[in-house]
């Protein structure tokens, strides 16, 4: 890491941008093809420095860093030249005759990328690689957390040989964040909560600089009687508790259909009870150690407790400090339930039926992502339809968002815009649209002179257009306005 200013850092990414923009979609992909190969070829190693920054499972870091983000690579090399092809658009043949039309698409120039500490490899590497292939350079300051992983994306970059200075990775402190958008870059793309997403979104609102923000979950799972119990169990347990919590698509709001509540929360309570917990490589979820998250999840869970809700594990009451943590009872107006949570705690409720499942489900200003499980498919479908989030997945959980085809992103508190999928390489490129006029005639109706006939003539062709008329009228009308725009068409 250097101690280059913010405004040289993007001084330096746009003049290496313009002639990485000169590359085809195709030729971008072949470099980026190696630093897929030097992830692959050193995973163990990219295992290791993620499990010594984060203390998470060994599995967590290869399926949920390291595998996520070479399946998105594979993807783009396979795609991007396709979905990023220029293509003809469509006209009213009527309005502009002789001329077509076509749109493509161009980088935005310079990125940044602010990725948070929790999946420290995907959530930096996967938005940068779909701002590479879109042809834009990248400023990617990690989280000053994982600073192990920062400098060995850096790394990475430097062994698949990526042009000097089209990716400059950090893992700055946060207060020398804004630093980095006051030096203009042209798009921002973060990660993180939503609170200093919002601080993100007013800065560059000010400055006009495109954004799109990945922010944090509420996120609801609603379990129906009909549901495959055991499976329902298990995907909830790890869907609550994966990475500690620590997952911003992790199911925080669990809602259960009465019939089967009291059976479901003592198998839940009795299969939560068996997790490994430790910083040992094959623990199923390593301790949540992170002193300010700790802190803050803490106090809202005493606050829960005080107004009312009730501890269902761990037993003997109330915790002093141990997690994970399974509440029922949680007042809707509590901390717990109105601000963004960040690790192993999971609130359980009851539903009467279809209605009121979806209606608590939706209660929260948070919207990332959902999950639903019963054996009846078509229901699933429809629940998950009525759901207000970004994505959704029946009879399953977080695996859904790492399929490189699909899109993710959130509404309300949880952010908005869209990566992954074709929708990435789309949200990290401007639209341009061209069109190409038959320039044989000497002038355009619309062009000077105005006048009256001209305008008798616009007013005719909106009313048949756009009116609701019987097809009489309109052809009494037609003939005479065909014979006319033959007349201007021919000089």
């Amino acid at each position: 890491m250097t101690s280059l200013s913010a405004i040289d850092r993007v001084r330096n990414a746009r003049a290496a941008q313009r002639l990485w923009a000169r590359l085809t979609v195709s030729a971008r992909c072949q470099v980026l093809a190696k630093l897929r190969a030097q992830i692959a070829q050193r995973s163990e190693e990219i295992v290791q420095v993620i499990r010594r920054d984060t203390g998470k499972p060994a599995l967590d870091a290869l399926a949920g860093d390291v595998m996520v983000t070479l399946e998105q690579l594979r993807f783009y090399e396979r795609q991007a030249s396709r979905i990023l092809k220029p293509r003809a658009v469509g006209k009213p043949a009527l309005l502009y005759s002789g001329a077509h039309f076509h749109e493509s698409f161009e980088p935005y120039g310079v990125v940044l990328i602010y990725s948070p500490y929790n999946y420290p490899l995907q959530l930096a590497v996967i938005p940068l690689i779909t701002a590479l292939v879109a042809g834009n350079a990248a400023i990617v300051k990690c989280s000053d957390k994982t600073p192990a992983v920062a400098a060995l994306i850096a790394d990475l970059c430097r062994s698949a040989q990526l042009p000097p200075d089209l990716v400059q990775v950090l893992d700055d402190p946060p207060d020398r964040a804004l630093a980095l958008l006051d030096a203009r870059p042209d798009m921002v793309f973060f990660t993180g909560s939503s609170t200093v997403g919002r601080i993100i979104a007013r800065r560059a609102g000010e400055l006009l600089i495109p954004t799109v923000l990945e922010l944090g979950g509420k996120d609801p799972s609603l379990v129906f009687a009909d549901c495959n119990l055991d499976r329902t169990v298990e995907g909830v347990v790890y869907g609550a508790f994966s990475n500690a919590g620590q997952v911003c698509v992790g199911i925080k709001r669990l809602y259960i259909e009465q019939p089967i509540y009291q059976v479901f929360l003592q198998k839940l309570i009795d299969r939560t009870a068996k997790l490994r917990i430790g910083n040992f490589e094959d623990a199923d979820l390593s301790p949540f150690n992170a002193a300010p998250l700790r802190e803050r999840l803490a106090s809202q869970v005493e606050d829960a407790v005080r107004t009312g809700a009730r501890v269902a594990w761990p037993k003997g009451g109330p915790p002093s400090g141990e997690f994970p943590i399974i509440l029922t009872d949680v007042p809707a107006k509590s901390a717990l339930m109105c601000e963004e949570t960040f690790g192993p705690v999971l609130c359980i409720f009851p539903f009467r039926d279809k209605a009121d499942a979806i209606a608590q489900a939706n209660a929260a200003p948070f919207a990332l992502s959902a999950s639903v499980w019963t054996r009846n498919r078509s229901r699933g479908i429809a629940i998950a339809a009525e759901i207000n989030a970004g994505s959704c997945a029946v009879n399953d959980v977080i695996r859904n968002i790492t399929n490189p085809y699909t899109s993710f992103g959130g509404n309300g508190l949880s952010g908005y815009g869209r990566y992954h999928g074709p929708q990435g390489l789309m949200a990290f490129s401007r639209t341009k649209s061209v069109m190409i006029a038959n320039d044989r005639r000497r002038r355009e109706m619309n062009w000077f002179p105005f006048t009256r006939q001209t305008f008798n003539l616009f007013d005719r062709l909106l009313k048949i257009r756009h009116s609701a008329s019987t097809f009489a009228s309109v052809l009494r009308r037609i003939i005479p306005l065909l014979l006319c725009v033959l007349f201007f068409i021919g000089r």
